[in-house]
């Protein structure tokens, strides 16, 4: 039996499938008095669609197809900070899976030992070239997330931790969750706001303070190599030290925290963005005393990544596929980046643009309607995101731009068009095509 609300359905889909409606859908009247029916029918044909992700409702406004599902949820995605699948060394990696495999070394199977696998340190060591640090400072977590877990969620932490603000949002949460006494201090395009920092550090309350000094996110900037010194000074006359998360190594320049004082800093890198979250394997490097301490929880709380994963990250690594691969993911991104810049022409507010980094930020005046303007390019199937969760201070109105997950030419499109509705918004203009939720 072919009910009425099924007839509409597929009437809907069939002209949504050939662009006869590019946003906006008929109201429920209107299909009501096309289909001799009550406008109840409609709104259940309209509930299935959106059960099915093919339309979405606005309040006070009526249903919008659905973009990102026609078009793919990750061609206009600048929201999600996860890299892109296209952008992750597959190949290369299913060549050294299949190395291994052939080796038919068993013990990689087994569990990792308490420092993790000896090779990789090693290697990872010989990397950063610093003579001075002993192979016993380094060892393998399960990521950068299992690296602040073992560092701030154990018997280790005996004081308060200090973070930027904005962070890490999952760092944020973290502390939440595990009620790990924490403040902020502010940072912005200028970097730290060492004014306020010494006044917090002063008191002798903290015992860390996280920063991701290169790259940032969720801001993509660097702290200038004046101010680092100048917190390095700070550290050790107030008696902290400093957890640098370095999570985007291989497309980072400057100096970081690690190479300015290693004896003060707790330095964590990932290669979950660059390689691939699968891994699960860091690095953490700290000054002795404290990589005893690690050593012993991480032993015990079984928080080492798994051998297999160390051993293929490893010998990818010292593989001509790494050098290659990266080569590759620093062309693209400097591509978007570039393609990015061109398309903000005329933005009226100031920006930060990477030289190389995953991350752009925007920012607005406290009194724009930034919700009403990623709710319109919602509707329009372009996904931004402001920093709601990365941040305490409800008033900062900032974007972070993804500039790796979209296409150049989606990249063009989505961002000229942001451009459009953010003038078109600080102009007061009334534009009669734009929606407003």
């Amino acid at each position: 039996m072919n009910y009425k609300y099924t007839e509409i359905m597929d009437y809907l889909r069939s002209e949504i499938e050939k662009d006869v409606y590019t946003d906006k859908l008929p109201s429920i009247r209107g299909l009501a008095i096309k289909f001799a029916c009550s406008n109840s029918t409609v709104i259940k044909a309209y509930n299935e669609l959106e059960a099915l992700s093919l339309v979405f409702s606005a309040p006070k406004s009526g249903y919008y197809i659905n973009r990102n599902k026609k078009r793919g949820t990750s061609d206009f995605d600048f929201y999600s900070g996860v890299p892109s699948n296209r952008n992750l060394p597959m190949e290369s990696l299913r060549k050294i899976y299949d190395q291994l495999l052939e080796d038919k070394s068993r013990s990689l199977l087994n569990y990792s030992y308490p420092m993790g696998y000896n090779l990789l340190r090693e290697h990872l060591l010989m990397e950063m070239h610093s003579p001075d640090i002993s192979l016993e400072s380094v060892l393998i977590t399960e990521g950068a997330q299992g690296a602040i877990d073992l560092i701030l969620g154990t018997n280790i932490l005996e004081k308060k931790v200090l973070v930027e603000d904005p962070t890490y949002n999952i760092l944020l949460s973290y502390m939440d969750i595990k009620n790990i006494p924490h403040d902020t201090v502010d940072r912005n395009q200028n970097g730290i706001d060492l004014d306020s920092f010494e006044e917090k550090v002063r008191s002798g309350e903290f015992q860390f303070f996280f920063t991701i000094s290169r790259n940032h996110n969720p801001l993509g900037t660097d702290l200038k190599e004046d101010q680092m010194k100048k917190i390095v000074a700070l550290a050790e006359k107030y008696d902290f030290h400093i957890i640098e998360d370095d999570y985007l190594n291989e497309l980072s320049k400057g100096p970081t925290f690690f190479s300015l004082a290693p004896e003060r800093t707790l330095y964590i890198r990932s290669f979950s963005k660059t390689i691939g979250p699968y891994f699960r394997s860091a690095c953490v490097v700290a000054p002795p005393g404290i990589a005893k301490k690690l050593s012993y929880n991480i032993t015990y709380l079984n928080g080492g990544a798994p051998l297999l994963n160390q051993a293929v990250l490893l010998k990818y690594l010292k593989s001509d596929h790494y050098s290659k691969d990266m080569a590759n993911l620093r062309d693209k991104v400097k591509q978007n980046i570039m393609i990015f810049k061109n398309a903000l022409q005329g933005f009226p507010f100031p920006v930060h643009i990477p030289e190389a980094g995953f991350f752009a930020s925007l920012y607005f005046p406290k009194d724009f309607k930034l919700k009403t303007l990623l709710e319109g390019l919602q509707v329009k199937g372009y996904r931004f995101r402001d920093i709601t969760g990365f941040t305490k201070v409800e008033d900062k109105k900032i974007l972070r731009i993804s500039l790796t997950r979209v296409e150049p030419n989606a990249m063009n499109a989505a961002i000229r068009e942001l451009v459009k509705e953010v003038l078109l918004m600080k102009g007061d203009k009334d534009d009669k095509n734009r929606i407003y939720i």
